[in-house]
């Protein structure tokens, strides 16, 4: 199936492909006639997600806080889907150096390792949380971030490494912070689950979900 936003062809490496979003690109990809090389350790993403694609890509199991790793996972590569993080604003409160190592130290693993070997472009999954708690609505790329929390603050690091990477370096690169991100393979009973999962989950369930506010913002 044709889909215009897949190089025809092109290598793809998906970081954190065994997790919700990262197995629906492999989908994705493989689907536009792209090939896909995941690299994952599986501290969070589940082996089940990657069962629909078995025999359809290739598997390097490895964290992205390994420069080595990186630069294996990397080679002969012509895009980056790098999704792989610390998913959790709790876990990043028990602990914060884990979740700076996976955003940020990670992220610029990543970035060194796609400049070094050539690749076309990575694409960086930021984060909403990036905005804190401003409450000026609609949310833009212009307003000034405002993190809250360690595993914020090491999203937003990545972010910035990304920023800098084309003009230094000549990589191309493109941040996109994900909001209320649902859809197969998500695991509605996450305690980070987004609220539209949570809401089909009550749904099903019979039960009122809970609305902050006046439901109007």
């Amino acid at each position: 199936m044709s889909n215009p936003l897949v190089v025809d062809g092109a290598l793809y490496l998906i970081t954190g492909g065994a997790g919700f979003i990262g197995s629906n690109l492999i989908e994705a990809v493989l689907d536009g006639g792209a090939r896909v090389r995941v690299l994952d350790d599986f501290s969070s993403g589940k082996r089940e997600n990657l069962e629909p694609f078995s025999g359809r890509f290739e598997l390097l199991e490895g964290t992205i806080t390994d420069r080595d790793t990186c630069r294996v996972a990397t080679e002969g590569v012509d895009y980056v889907l790098h999704q792989a993080a610390v998913p959790s604003v709790a876990k990043s409160l028990e602990d914060p150096f884990r979740s700076h190592e996976a955003g940020a130290t990670g992220t610029l693993n990543v970035l060194l390792a796609a400049r070094d070997n050539g690749c076309q472009r990575v694409v960086v999954a930021g984060s909403s949380s990036a905005y804190g708690d401003t409450p000026e609505l609609p949310k833009h790329e212009g307003m000034t971030p405002s993190p809250l929390s360690p595993y914020a603050v090491s999203k937003l690091s990545g972010e910035q490494y990304a920023r800098i990477f084309p003009d230094l370096f000549g990589l191309g690169t493109v941040v996109l912070r994900y909001f209320n991100v649902f859809g197969p393979r998500q695991d509605p009973n996450s305690l980070y689950s987004a609220v539209i999962p949570l809401f089909i989950r009550h749904a099903l369930e019979g039960t009122p979900p809970f609305i902050n506010g006046d439901g109007e913002q």
